[in-house]
């Protein structure tokens, strides 16, 4: 069987699963906050943060039909204060849309969140900030383009034939609907004018909504029963942190970690991104950065840095088994996010002199 067949079955094969070890996730992590943790919603200085985030994977391998797509788009705002002067409330809305796999396998939906950020001091200079999001998502397939092992032939070049295929009774819908909860805790604190830093906890998942879609009857061999069984969605533990220091007037550094674990599949990523400044009377910074998830890719990052808009574009160099398939080729990432600053003018009375003085 050629390579390519055998990485189209593979893909085949996990959009039929009930993919617990899989979950949406994107080399730039920082650059979705929503999607990272919870308890980013409204965590910055501005009006409004919009922002959106592209992820392509496996095109160049089993071609741009089949390839991993997953989009997004997000947007957060700090609302009002707290309970407190120095506390704040953000609110948030995420709209993510996946797909995955030969047969296309889709996941798309919308998620609302709020976070309450608790001042730790009275100059606001650390802050716990504690954020939920509730959220409406919805999972399909296009079941006529699932392939079945039997019905490759391997003795013509892994081609494949539906009518050796066995008569599976996929009996169960085609899509399905649920409800997603999520919760995270982020620790935040300036230290001093030149150095900041962030970690983060999520939990991704909480109420392990039932998503499964198909079930297996007639020639068998599929597994599971219907209506779910089996296919509940796996909580998804989420650990991370960034550390921002000045080093000079024009180069900055932040590395960042992330460790994340579901179902037993661990990732664990490390980032090392650095930034010059190259006008300042523009406030133009150009970003530029390497790292690594572990045991399977290297990642190279760049990006810049205009006034209140950023920009970041990434690639995954596979670097695990799959890379004599891949040829080191992995996924690619562009993001953006925009801050919106719109403040109040501040009101002066006008003062009448008299002209005698």
């Amino acid at each position: 069987m050629h390579v390519r067949q055998l990485l189209t079955f593979f893909a085949a094969f996990l959009t039929l699963g009930s993919l617990t070890a899989q979950d949406i996730h994107f080399t730039q992590y920082n650059m979705s906050p929503m999607t990272l943790n919870p308890g980013n919603i409204g965590r910055f200085e501005g009006t409004v943060r919009l922002g959106g985030i592209y992820r392509g994977q496996w095109a160049s391998v089993i071609g741009s039909g089949s390839q991993y797509k997953t989009p997004s788009f997000w947007a957060d705002a700090p609302i009002v204060r707290g309970f407190r002067k120095q506390d704040w409330l953000g609110v948030g809305l995420v709209f993510i849309n996946d797909k995955a796999g030969v047969a296309g396998l889709k996941t798309t939906g919308a998620k609302l969140g709020a976070t309450y950020h608790l001042a730790v001091n009275k100059k606001g200079t650390t802050a716990i900030s504690l954020g939920v999001q509730y959220g409406r998502m919805g999972r399909g397939i296009n079941r006529d383009e699932l392939r079945y092992a039997d019905g490759l032939l391997a003795s013509q070049g892994g081609t494949y034939n539906s009518s050796l295929s066995d008569d599976y009774d996929l009996t169960a819908q085609d899509n399905v609907n649920y409800t997603d909860i999520d919760a995270g805790l982020v620790l935040s604190s300036r230290l001093n004018k030149t150095m900041d830093f962030n970690v983060g906890f999520a939990m991704f998942h909480i109420n392990q909504p039932d998503f499964g879609l198909i079930s297996a009857g007639g020639g068998g061999g599929m597994g599971g029963g219907t209506g779910g069984a089996g296919t509940d969605l796996v909580r998804r533990a989420v650990f991370h942190g960034q550390f921002n220091a000045a080093l000079t007037d024009k180069f900055t550094i932040s590395p960042t970690f992330l460790y994340q674990t579901i179902s037993g599949a661990d990732e664990i990523a490390v980032q090392a991104m650095g930034g010059y400044l190259f006008d300042e009377e523009r406030d133009i910074t150009l970003n530029f950065g390497l790292g690594y998830r572990l045991g399977d890719a290297l990642q190279a990052l760049v990006g810049a840095k205009y006034k209140d808009l950023r920009i970041g574009l990434a690639y995954d160099i596979n670097t695990s088994d799959l890379n004599s398939a891949s040829n080191y080729r992995g996924g690619f990432e562009i993001a953006a996010n925009y801050i919106v600053k719109i403040y109040k003018a501040p009101v002066t009375k006008t003062k009448i002199l008299c002209p005698r003085f």
